[in-house]
């Protein structure tokens, strides 16, 4: 049985995870770059999917790299709209994981534009800055819209 202790530690550790999947959302819809890539570990990086270049491709952008791909690959957009719910945490120490859901929309001009949903399955570590992703890594269930523009 936990103590009181543990649970209310094991309530702030979630709180703290949860509001680094918000502050992902936020940092990306306001261009925020910099705090964008301040979400990772060192060592963390993104999985994203590569439909393009087949059914199983897949691009990892290292932390080292997000800060000059990261601002480019959102430049053709006007504004984007990231919702992040349902977060389902896992916590084991200084370690954790997640699913989390997501819909986001990339605006190019208000009727020009492309959405998609799923979810990110993410690792994280805690660090003496809070916790951090060390991968985050998005499963896109459906797009809609003007996808051909991609």
């Amino acid at each position: 049985m936990q103590t009181l202790e543990e649970k209310v530690n094991w309530l702030i550790d979630r709180t703290q995870i949860s509001e680094l999947l918000y502050s992902f959302a936020r940092a990306l819809d306001t261009r925020d770059f910099d705090a964008y890539v301040r979400n990772y570990a060192e060592d963390g990086f993104i999985d994203l999917p590569q439909p393009a270049a087949g059914p199983d491709a897949r691009l990892k952008i290292p932390r080292a790299e997000m800060s000059a791909r990261v601002p480019q690959s959102f430049r053709s957009y006007s504004a984007t709209h990231h919702i992040s719910s349902n977060h389902q945490i896992r916590i084991d120490g200084d370690s954790a994981a997640s699913r989390s859901y997501l819909q986001a929309v990339h605006v190019r001009t208000p009727r020009d534009h492309w959405g998609a949903g799923g979810w990110y399955d993410c690792t994280y570590r805690r660090t003496p800055e809070g916790w951090r992703f060390v991968q985050v890594r998005l499963t896109a269930l459906w797009v809609s819209g003007n996808v051909e523009a991609l």
